[in-house]
């Protein structure tokens, strides 16, 4: 449910050049300064929330050292590594590359160099979102977590959490849907999507 809202990340990094600046901008940017910035808060609007650079997974590691630099730069919040699978962060890593690239140097947007890049790369891949590969098991709740999960990204593996997990996980991601589909799961279909992932994820 967090997943393809990362993409909005991109409209924001291509239109908004008022993130990272240290000054103001010449007069006769005001105009396209005003226009970044609109287009900056009405893309922040459906960004899921970011993480504190704290939690992220290994935080004390180069990883997640350099994602909170360059990821944290006041364009988004930094993304969590679950938000995309392992064959999206490629993608999703070198179109925001290109983006900061693009950048009037006036607003001092750090950029990594190709050793960070395979840094940040190995560690979003390291702590990737795990869609699941095979058959799901049969059980209630099935049909709720596939009808709600699939509309934002490829169903996650039951066995990527403990049971006891997936309560603040399935929390979290209601609060993703509401910012990006403006809609929230019910108590009772929360209860039975973590009833259902409870079970999947023990099964064999």
């Amino acid at each position: 449910m967090a997943g393809r809202s990362w993409v909005l990340a991109g409209m924001c990094m291509a239109g908004l050049a008022g993130c990272s600046r240290s000054a103001a901008p010449p007069a006769e940017q005001q105009g396209s300064t005003t226009t970044r910035n609109l287009l900056l808060a009405a893309a922040m609007v459906a960004l899921p929330p970011g993480v504190p650079a704290a939690e992220l997974p290994d935080p004390q590691s180069k990883g997640a050292e350099l994602v909170a630099k360059y990821c944290g730069q006041g364009c988004h919040g930094i993304p969590a590594p679950s938000s995309h699978a392992q064959t999206d962060w490629p993608v999703v890593l070198r179109r925001m590359w290109l983006r900061m690239a693009k950048i009037d140097t006036t607003y001092h947007v750090a950029v990594p160099d190709d050793a960070e890049r395979t840094v940040i790369l190995e560690y979003m891949l390291a702590h990737a979102f795990q869609v699941t590969s095979g058959d799901l098991p049969d059980a209630p709740g099935k049909d709720r977590f596939v009808a709600t999960c699939s509309q934002c990204h490829g169903l996650p593996d039951p066995k990527q959490h403990a049971a006891q997990d997936w309560v603040a996980v399935v929390r979290r991601m209601n609060v993703h849907m509401e910012k990006m589909l403006g809609s929230v799961l019910s108590q009772d279909e929360m209860q039975r999507i973590v009833l259902y992932l409870g079970k999947a994820s023990s099964a064999s």
